[in-house]
């Protein structure tokens, strides 16, 4: 934080106003404020996101502090006003976060291979790679053998190129970069003709992203407890507290 950022906003006229120092005083956007004025209105006063946890550990004294992955940052920056101002600091623990998943959507993971890291992307990025999973064994292995040959033909004509003339290497690059391209091409045109024909794994990417990562969120930020609850029963909570690991602050795929 520079020297002339405050810690509050003033509240005025239903808005924030952010306040600056500048030699003493706090500047508005249209205004100059003496410290002084600013203690006469000190109920007036909001606290920022650094101070904000400071203020509310001062009323409401904490023992602990359990939060995500941003709240805990805003804490840790906070740690210089704890200190100046209340002398302490609360424990800082990580909030648990899960993905839920229900036997289906577990059995086409293991189906197409896909670790859990693999949902967390755009739908279409999660067809293709069910896509290339499906790609028969031997028709895999000639792509791959295909590119190998072309990468290991370029190679030892790059040798030779800059041996006779260093400016060619230059014009084999481009060249290279091309047919590199167009080799990916066709096994990603053949990795998508194949989800085609599979209209099953077309369903299962999209019923697996709509379920682990909705409209490009964690499933925890835009889905309630409820539904699932509704689902799966009331002891889904007890589940789910049991799986809480409080040495590994991780995100955790549970299968329900």
């Amino acid at each position: 934080m520079d020297k002339q950022t405050s810690l509050v906003f003033l509240l005025q006229d239903g808005g924030r106003m952010a306040l600056r120092r500048a030699n003493g005083d706090f500047v508005a956007p249209h205004r100059k404020f003496s410290a002084a004025e600013l203690a006469g209105r000190a109920a007036e006063l909001s606290p920022n996101a650094l101070l904000r946890p400071v203020i509310q550990d001062y009323l409401l004294p904490t023992a602990a502090y359990i939060g995500g992955p941003a709240e805990l940052a805003y804490l840790a920056q906070s740690g210089p006003i704890y200190d100046a101002l209340l002398g302490r600091r609360p424990a800082a623990c990580a909030r648990a976060g899960f993905t839920l998943l229900d036997e289906r959507s577990h059995k086409r993971m293991t189906r197409y291979c896909l670790k859990p890291t693999d949902l967390f992307t755009r739908e279409q990025a999660l067809r293709d790679t069910i896509a290339a999973r499906l790609v028969p064994e031997r028709l895999g292995e000639r792509l791959e053998e295909t590119r190998k040959t072309f990468s290991s033909a370029l190679d030892a004509l790059d040798s030779e190129l800059r041996q006779f003339d260093i400016t060619l290497a230059g014009a084999l690059e481009t060249s290279r970069r091309k047919i590199e391209y167009q080799v990916g091409k066709i096994s990603k045109k053949t990795a998508a003709q194949i989800l085609v024909r599979d209209e099953q794994a077309t369903n299962d990417a999209r019923s697996l992203s709509g379920l682990v990562y909705p409209e490009k969120h964690l499933q925890e930020r835009l889905y309630s407890i409820v539904p699932f609850i509704a689902k799966f029963g009331p002891g889904l909570v007890d589940e789910l507290y049991k799986a809480v690991r409080i040495d590994c602050p991780d995100h955790q795929f549970v299968v329900v």
